[in-house]
Order: C-alpha cells, then sequence, then structure tokens
C-alpha cells in the first residue's frame, strides 16, 4: 500500500522552529519534522498555560486534560512506531557508531515516557482536587518533559535522521510511514490532523500541502473546526 504522504523528486528541506537539523540524502521525512514541531509547540502551549489557568475554573482544566491526552496519544504512537519499525530496520543496516545512536533513541524514550504519565495525572488532578501545590508539581513536570523532549528531538534530527538519509531510500521510508498510518481511522486523522498543523506559518503550512493528496488535505479541513474549538478552550488563558 503506497502511503498517503507522498514525496517530491527534489523536495526543499521542511526547517520548522525549533528544528535542529535537516540531514541531506534521499529521504524526505518531513512529516516526522511536522510531528516534531507539534510536540514541541504543544508542550511550550501547556507549560504556558498551567500556571495561568484559575484554579477554580474546572471547564478549562477539563479541557486541558482532555487536550493532554490528544497530545499525548499522538507522541506515544509516534515513538511506539519508531521503537517497533524504523528502529530494528536502521539497526539492520547499521554500523557499530550507528547502533549506539539508535540505541539512545530507545533510551531516551523510556525517559519520556514517566513524564508523560505524571502530567497526565497531574491534569486529572486538578480536574478532581485543584490546588496550588498540585498546580505547581504539573508544572515542574512538563517543565522537564520539554528540556527532556527537546533534548531527545534534536539529538532524533541531527543524527537519527541522519542515518536514515544514509541507510533507508524512498520507498523503505514511505514503507515506513505506510505502516505508522494504517491503524489510523478517519475519526482519528481529523483530530491528529490540525493538532499537527496547528500554528505553521503560510509558507510552511504551503510546503506540506504540497506534499500531501487532496484527501489528507479534506479531512484537516473537516477536522478543524470540532480541534479548534477544543484547543481554543484548552488555551484559552494564553491566548487571551
Amino acid at each position: 500500500m503506497k502511503s498517503p504522504f507522498l514525496t517530491l523528486e527534489k523536495p526543499t528541506r521542511l526547517r520548522l522552529p525549533g528544528q535542529a537539523a535537516a540531514p541531506e540524502g534521499p529521504v524526505d521525512p518531513f512529516m516526522m519534522y511536522v510531528a516534531h514541531h507539534m510536540f514541541r509547540r504543544d508542550l511550550t502551549d501547556f507549560a504556558a498555560a498551567v500556571p495561568v489557568t484559575p484554579l477554580d475554573d474546572t471547564g478549562t482544566w477539563r479541557a486541558l486534560a482532555t487536550r493532554w491526552e490528544l497530545f499525548s496519544d499522538a507522541l506515544h504512537h509516534h515513538h511506539n512506531g519508531e521503537d517497533l519499525h524504523l528502529w530494528p530496520l536502521l539497526e539492520e543496516r547499521a554500523d557499530e557508531s550507528e547502533k549506539i545512536v539508535l540505541e539512545a533513541m530507545e533510551s531516551e524514550h523510556d525517559l519520556i515516557d514517566p513524564l508523560l504519565e505524571e502530567s497526565a495525572a497531574g491534569f486529572a488532578a486538578m480536574v478532581e482536587r485543584p490546588g496550588g501545590e498540585t498546580r505547581a508539581t504539573l508544572a515542574d513536570v512538563l517543565s522537564r518533559a520539554r528540556t527532556v523532549l527537546g533534548d531527545h528531538l534534536a539529538h532524533e534530527e541531527t543524527d537519527a535522521l541522519a542515518i536514515v538519509q544514509r541507510r533507508m531510500t524512498p520507498r523503505d521510508w514511505e514503507d515506513f510511514e505506510a505502516m505508522m498510518n494504517k491503524t489510523g481511522s478517519i475519526r482519528e486523522m481529523m483530530k491528529v490532523g490540525p493538532l499537527m498543523l496547528k500554528g505553521l506559518s503560510d509558507q510552511h503550512l504551503s510546503a506540506v500541502y504540497t506534499r500531501v493528496p487532496a484527501a489528507l488535505k479534506l479531512i484537516v479541513r473537516l477536522g478543524g473546526p470540532s480541534f479548534r474549538r477544543l484547543d481554543g478552550r484548552a488555551f484559552y488563558y494564553v491566548a487571551h
């Protein structure tokens, strides 16, 4: 099955805010860069929202908890796909120095997972038993998550994706993306699509849209209103 994320013959490398590198090579991992941008952006937004959201605004805390679940599910799917499909494929082709990098990728994922669980518990607690101490603990966990995940994403963009360029062909990458997307329902894509593209500049959005089929753009458009309602509610005090 051909991946819905089509590549151009000679694509211009996508460089998004916060992105550490875009190694040259035959593969165009543009959706990887979009996902990384989304992870960085969301953790920044959550870290900004927690200190300023009033303790007694249960509706906003509930929206934040729901929005966190959307973010966390997307990150878990991304890392799980890498652990099950991408790193094992590369390890079969890697030299000894490259295997050290790939082992680090998996180890770094293991550091991130507990922070995601702590954050989810913190948002749930703010819905059920809001308090200043709980909020301070949640803010601290989010700060640590931003640092740990940010370091991991930079390591992946700089070193792991350089291995991708050396060891994979465009067809290999299409097969990996097809594997990543084969389990997603239309309903899930309607949630995740707008999540992925939030905050991209017109220039970057245009660069992404030239690489994806019309059907995917339609799914993103259909899911947009529902996503924006949740997102606006969750980050109301950041936006205002």
